[in-house]
């Protein structure tokens, strides 16, 4: 909830301590460099168990745009992508922004 108060940027590596793995760490993802708190309603698509979970704690915005499964393309990677990817991605990035709540964004 601070993080819904007061966004802050996200270095990567801390960004990748909200896996959904450590309790500690609420469960959060990136989508076009906007982190996402997926804790509570995004839980069993976004964590350890789910069938996203690729995407917690990273920005997955190539995988979203691909729409793939495989850990190799959640990155933030959009090189070499089709216009029509990119619509794909930006389609998925404008239900998850609706869908859950921002708390940040990624930083470079």
């Amino acid at each position: 909830a601070e993080y819904r108060r007061n966004p802050k940027t996200f270095a990567a590596e801390e960004l990748a301590k909200h896996n959904g793995k450590d309790p500690a760490h609420c469960l959060f993802m990136a989508v076009k460099g906007r982190v996402l708190d997926v804790h509570v309603e995004g839980s069993e698509f976004y964590g350890p168990e789910g069938p996203y979970k690729h995407l917690a704690g990273r920005d997955g915005s190539r995988a979203l745009a691909l729409m793939s499964l495989k850990e190799e393309d959640a990155t933030a990677d959009l090189a070499g992508l089709t216009p029509e990817q990119l619509e794909v991605l930006e389609d998925w990035a404008k239900k998850l922004y609706d869908k859950y709540p921002t708390v940040g964004r990624l930083g470079h």
